[in-house]
């Protein structure tokens, strides 16, 4: 079923159908806030809020691109997430992780990716998201952040390259 069906069964309050679009995206919207904010129980949380805004605000909802559209709230979300913290984000507490060597790579790998996107500027590591993870098209993330194409492509290039630098570094 598409999502244009699903939200339009949303409207009659079938709550199946909202469930179901719920589930095809809950772990998208989870993971992007998870890559912007680096906190596990708050980007569950962030993700909560991303579903609560878009059932609140779903009568005015006149977007064609369902995942785009809750991407731009978990954006908005996450950048008021920012504001109010002010404090440097760090990651969550990984003891729980098995002690194989491979899942421990894999961890440290992943933290440094996540403590490198981490310094990124916002507006670069918003785009770097989108782009890399969510696997979004230019134009929309263009779009959904407001900014002009050649904008989006050069905060891309930037950040990509601050990444890379970092990583290097390490």
């Amino acid at each position: 079923m598409t999502d244009k069906e699903l939200i339009q069964k949303v409207h009659n309050q079938d709550s199946d159908a909202l469930n179901a679009l719920i589930s095809r995206y809950y772990d998208d919207i989870y993971r992007f806030c998870l890559y912007l904010t680096g906190q596990e129980s708050d980007s569950y949380d962030l993700t909560q809020e991303v579903f609560l805004r878009f059932i609140k605000y779903l009568a005015s909802y006149r977007h064609r691109n369902l995942k785009g559209y809750l991407i731009m709230i978990a954006r908005n979300l996450c950048r008021d997430y920012f504001r109010q913290r002010k404090d440097t984000v760090c990651l969550e507490d990984t003891a729980w992780l098995g002690a194989e060597d491979r899942q421990l790579s894999r961890l440290e790998d992943s933290m440094l990716l996540q403590q490198a996107l981490q310094e990124l500027p916002g507006k670069q590591r918003e785009v770097v998201v989108m782009r890399l993870c969510e696997e979004l098209p230019f134009r929309e993330i263009a779009s959904i952040t407001g900014c002009n194409l050649q904008t989006a492509k050069s905060r891309f290039r930037l950040g990509v390259k601050a990444l890379q630098k970092r990583l290097i570094s390490d």
